[in-house]
């Protein structure tokens, strides 16, 4: 019998694929209107959504006017790359600062954030590490990744996008970084995934072949959200060994026989990625 629910959207607008998807997957429930709501974007280098490398910014707005129509009052843009100041260009690159002023929102460069000292019960390798405050204690987590092939970790969707909250040694993560990314998800756990999948990229993260989708995946299962992005990039998220280790860790369902897909058939929109070199 399925089990989670995730939603594929697939359209020209993304506004309307946003808010389909996330009727699809009654988002509204797994969100806290009086808490703390911090949006996690991937903006890992300075280039254009359009490029397939970051997160469009008119589904990080579209977002922010969903919740604010539920009453959201307390919502946090927040995100970091390599560097403080790579990732002000990064912002600056895709209007961030005019969106989140515009949409009466914060915009926090997690350079600039308190990093909390945390051990991580039971890991398999990533025992202890820094995590962004704002993003460790928010009330409402949100993760908005881009539809991508990975070079090391063959696919970065949301699990992968959460790398961002780390510090100081972000490349730290990259030793054993299945294991890793693994226990980085028992302690950032989502309420909701919301994958970008206007343009994707095949063949590497930040330099790779941009691919044309017009979607988007929803999903209050990380794992599970993921597995259907895996699908959708034609990948066995079976074979992902990070999605498998967060599966076994009871973090959410791999297998594509136990998740139900609301919204497109998987089948409709699969186009298979070239894997990164």
């Amino acid at each position: 019998m399925p089990g989670p629910v995730v939603a594929i959207t697939h359209g020209p607008d993304p506004e309307t694929l946003v808010r389909d998807a996330l009727e699809l997957v009654d988002a509204q429930a797994a969100i806290k209107r009086e808490g703390r709501v911090v949006l996690k974007p991937n903006y890992v280098e300075p280039r254009s959504p359009a490029d397939g490398v970051t997160t469009d910014p008119r589904i990080i707005a579209a977002l922010v006017r969903w919740l604010k129509g539920l009453g959201c009052r307390h919502i946090t843009i927040a995100e970091s790359n390599w560097s403080r100041a790579n990732t002000e260009r990064a912002f600056e690159l895709v209007g961030l600062p005019a969106l989140a002023s515009d949409l009466g929102v914060r915009l926090l460069n997690l350079f600039d954030d308190e990093h909390v000292p945390l051990e991580i019960p039971g890991a398999l390798s990533l025992h202890r590490v820094r995590i962004a405050r704002t993003v460790l204690e928010a009330d409402c987590l949100v993760n908005l990744p881009k539809l991508k092939r990975h070079c090391l970790a063959d696919v970065t969707l949301g699990i992968k996008n959460l790398m961002g909250a780390v510090f100081p040694e972000k490349s730290a993560m990259h030793r054993d970084l299945h294991q890793r990314l693994r226990d980085l998800a028992t302690v950032l756990r989502p309420a909701l995934t919301v994958v970008d999948g206007i343009v994707g990229s095949e063949r590497h993260e930040t330099a790779g072949t941009p691919v044309r989708m017009d979607l988007v995946i929803a999903g209050l299962d990380p794992v599970a959200t993921d597995a259907v992005g895996c699908l959708v990039m034609g990948v066995d998220p079976g074979e992902v060994e990070h999605l498998r280790l967060a599966a076994e860790a009871g973090l959410g369902e791999v297998r594509p026989e136990r998740i139900a897909v609301r919204g497109v058939p998987v089948a409709r929109v699969r186009r298979p990625f070239l894997p990164a070199r």
